[in-house]
Parts: C-alpha cells; structure tokens; sequence
C-alpha cells in the first residue's frame, strides 16, 4: 500500500539516518536522539505527563512493519507514542494513528500486547487511585498534610484538612502554597472544578477541588481567608447533602476512568456533560463525548464555549428508555452568560448517536449551538 510504503521509508530514514554520515557525525546524532518514548497525559496540551522509556529499534521496527491504511479519524486519547519527536496516538484498542499524515497502524499481535502492558502501567503511575470518600479519609485524617497536584499543569503545593464530614475541608499551608493554588487558577479565585491527585504517605487518590476561599479559617498568615473543598468518590456537598456531578466528573478524570465514564453514560447524562465541560472550562470532557477529536462540529463548539460565564440548563430531562436505541434527540433549554452580554435563552437539540447497543452515547450534532 502507498501509504504504508511511505511511513516505512520516513521511520526506516529517521532512525538510521546515522547510518550515511561520518562517525563524527554518528556519535552526534546518536546523543541528540531522543529515545522511544510511552506518553501518558490527560489532554493533548496538559503540561503535566508520564513518560516511560521504550527500546528504541524494537519499537521503531515494530511500527514500521505495522499494517497502514488511510484515516480521517483522530482518536480521543491520553496515551501517546513518540518516536524521534513524532507522536502517534494510540487508541482504546492499542492502534496507533499518525494523524499528520491520516494514517491507522495496527501492530502485531505480541507488539500490540507489549504496547497494552505498557500502556496500564504508566497510566497506573499517572493517575490517582479511585477510593471513596469512607475510603479517601482514613487515609487524609483530620489535621493531616497532604500534597495536591493538578493533572494539568503538574503544579502541586501542600493543604491541612481543617474540617468536613462528607468531603475534606482544606487549607493551603503557607503563603506560598496559596500562590501556587491561585497560579493554578490563573491568578483569580474561581469555583469551577479541576481534576486533582491527593498525595499521602505513598497513596495517591483521584480527587476534584475548586478554588474558592469561603467559611471558616484556622491557618494563620497564609494569605487564604478561609478553606476550599476537596471531593472523593461518593462525596457530597454540606449544605444540601447532594453528590456533585461536577466534582464527580472531575474525580473519574483525575482517576484516568473519563472515557470509561462517558461509556456508561445515558443520553442524558451524556447532555449534562456537555454544560459541566462548559461550566468548569474543561475542553477535554467535551471533546469525550464527541466521536473523535477532529469532529467537524467541535472546534467552534470548544471556541464558543470559552466565551461563556455560565450556562443553566432551566428545562428538565425527559423520561425515555433508550437501551435498544442507536439514535435519540435530546431536547435541551439553556439560559447563557456571556461576559458583557445579556443573558441569552437558548433552544438546542443534541444528536446522539450510536453505533451498537454496546456502544458509547456521543454527541453527532448539537441544533442551535450556543
């Protein structure tokens, strides 16, 4: 296949190009090479990753006698593998796609399942453990210090659990720690969630925070007027006593499970993904329940959507039983803020499609988008 033909000579040329020069030249090449490497990060431009190693000729070898064929599809994927600065995504089922050149590439048999044991090792490492909140707290004690990370920008400072009874109420420790946090948030307090790791004493938990000082303070000269909260598995909110959807989204990306998340999801559920992608200002949830990452319709929807303050869904689900439907339409009214704008009303009707009834829900077309 011409396809084929032309990926092999690019990776075969890359990787001994060493071969036609002097060995002056050699020796140079071989130290400025990057090696092989298995990429683990929750999205394409998270600055926060997890790299493992790879043997360089068995994986350079192994993709360039992998089986080719055209694509247009861009898998949604967190895992990737770079080989001389060129990253392949790899998908759900461990093929690899040169998306620069609209190439899949399926590996052997033994080079797939090398690639699988690879793959959930270095996720394990990426990603928080998924513990309940009965479970989280044994670990975070009252008064204990424990160190947050944010999975994206891989910025991390250290808290106090000061307070809380169905999920952690939390203090930065120092001054410096606030300013970390407050960085994390780009410098302006906010309540919208971001998927955060929770380390303790080697355990690292999946968890969800918002950067909200609010209620009562106890750590002095810190510069933070007050305590933010922390969600686990299963945690609730104080004042209504009500599991948030939000922070449990968040709490599923933090434990590497979004994709496993959207893959349970029901139609309606797969809707009120769409406003929590929009409401916490994270384009990778909405990019997850769209079929692939180059879907015609999401980068203005994911551009759009960074205009807006807040979107309320005001209409409420309707009933409807959809276990032996491929295709469904969601009606949805949502009320819009838009900074500098009135507040718009708007009608949309989601497009939800799919391909089997063991299938994920995603997103086909959204009518009337924001």
């Amino acid at each position: 296949m011409k396809g084929q033909g032309i990926h092999r000579l690019f990776l075969i040329g890359a990787a001994f190009i060493a071969l036609i020069c002097d060995p002056a030249q050699t020796l140079a090449l071989k130290s400025e090479q990057p090696s092989v490497q298995l990429i683990v990060k929750t999205s394409p431009n998270a600055a926060f990753a997890s790299k493992m190693t790879l043997d360089p000729e068995v994986w350079v070898n192994a993709v360039a006698e992998g089986t080719t064929q055209k694509t247009e599809y861009a898998p949604i994927t967190d895992t990737y593998l770079s080989i001389n600065d060129k990253a392949y995504s790899i998908d759900l089922a461990y093929q690899l796609y040169d998306t620069a050149h609209s190439l899949a590439i399926q590996l052997s048999g033994n080079m797939k399942q090398q690639l699988k044991t690879h793959v959930s090792a270095l996720k394990s490492k990426h990603y928080g453990r998924l513990l309940s909140w009965p479970e989280a707290k044994q670990i975070i004690t009252m008064k204990s210090m424990v160190t947050v990370v944010d999975l994206e920008t891989g910025l991390r400072f250290e808290v106090q659990r000061r307070a809380g009874s169905t999920h952690a109420d939390v203090q930065p420790l120092t001054k410096r720690d606030t300013e970390i946090m407050k960085e994390i948030y780009q410098g302006k307090w906010s309540w919208r969630r971001r998927a955060i790791l929770v380390e303790k004493d080697g355990n690292t938990i999946a968890a969800s925070m918002h950067g909200m000082p609010h209620g009562g303070d106890g750590i002095p000269d810190n510069d933070f007027n007050g305590h933010f909260c922390i969600h686990f598995l299963g945690s609730s909110t104080h004042k209504t006593g009500s599991v948030d959807p939000d922070h449990q989204t968040m709490v599923q990306k933090a434990a590497g499970k979004l994709t496993r998340y959207v893959q349970h999801a029901s139609p309606n559920d797969v809707v009120e993904l769409f406003f929590i992608s929009i409401n916490q200002r994270d384009p990778e949830i909405m990019t997850a329940i769209f079929p692939y990452r180059n879907h015609e319709q999401l980068a203005r929807l994911k551009q759009e959507a960074a205009g807006i303050i807040a979107i309320r869904r005001m209409s409420d689900f309707a009933e409807s039983e959809a276990s032996d439907l491929l295709a469904i339409d969601i009606p949805a009214t949502a009320v819009i803020y838009r900074d500098g704008f009135r507040k718009a009303e708007k009608s949309l009707v989601f497009q939800l499609r799919r391909s089997s009834v063991l299938q994920a829900w995603k997103i086909e077309h959204v009518e009337n988008a924001l």
